[in-house]
């Protein structure tokens, strides 16, 4: 997993690529250490260079929305690529997250 931090009026924005998997963990949890001063800023996860996302991928995403999410509000994951959509809908991800596909 590869990541780039970018701010705007907008808020922050983080593009993913790569796999979203267990061996992302611990390079994800200093991201979002990283994200926790992001003091009430709209967060987005741009998905749309991710390839791959498994269970443990998504438990990432989730862990990002009780750290930083409190802070941030709804977290919005954008563009995912079908099979990425197709896990986040199985899983009924839009219940938690704002999803933009």
């Amino acid at each position: 997993m590869n990541y780039q931090v970018s701010e705007d009026n907008s808020g922050i924005k983080v593009r993913l690529s790569g796999e979203l998997s267990f061996v992302s963990n611990k390079e994800f949890k200093a991201l979002i250490d990283k994200l926790g001063g992001s003091k009430g800023r709209p967060l987005t996860f741009d998905l749309a260079d991710v390839s791959h996302i498994d269970s443990v991928g998504l438990g990432l995403l989730y862990i990002a929305k009780e750290e930083v999410g409190p802070a941030t509000g709804k977290i919005r994951l954008k563009s995912p690529k079908s099979n990425v959509l197709k896990l986040l809908h199985l899983t009924e991800a839009e219940t938690d997250f704002d999803i933009e596909p």
